[in-house]
């Protein structure tokens, strides 16, 4: 069985999910990895919540269904943080957070690594956020090889 690397990205609809999870597999097939993602959303309307399920391995990737214990988590928003199990238990959490005393605020202690990155704030400085965010996912995962 081949040794294959899960992530689960949850945000809002809007929030460039899509966009985020296209450039990484992208990416990661460039370098000779094979990914499979497929979203799952809640019922169509604004703001509902949108989640990513993504599969990373040197090997083709056979398994479906949802990604339970991801060893990555990438939230788009700190609020996504209360009361969700599955995100609490990743190795590593990427969260859109100014400070990563806000996540604290949401979750208390956290067993996995923190990492916030600040979205908002570069969206209104004018950076493009997906290079920024690319690159903690990389080297979260990379580091797993």
């Amino acid at each position: 069985m081949p040794e294959i690397h899960e992530i689960i990205f949850y945000g809002r609809s809007g929030d460039g999910i899509h966009a985020i999870v296209d450039k990484l597999a992208q990416t990661l097939i460039k370098q000779g990895f094979y990914v499979i993602s497929y979203p799952e959303y809640d019922p169509e309307r604004r703001e509902t919540l949108a989640k990513v399920h993504v599969r990373i391995s040197k090997e083709p990737v056979y398994v479906r269904g949802p990604v339970i214990n991801p060893e990555i988590a990438v939230l788009f928003d700190a609020r996504l943080l209360q009361n969700n199990q599955e995100v609490l238990n990743a190795k590593k959490l990427i969260i859109n957070a100014p400070s990563r005393e806000l996540v604290m605020k949401y979750t208390g202690n956290i067993n996995g690594d923190v990492m916030n990155i600040d979205i908002n704030g570069l969206r209104r400085a004018g950076v493009d956020y997906s290079s920024h965010m690319i690159n903690l996912i990389l080297n979260a995962l990379l580091n797993e090889w």
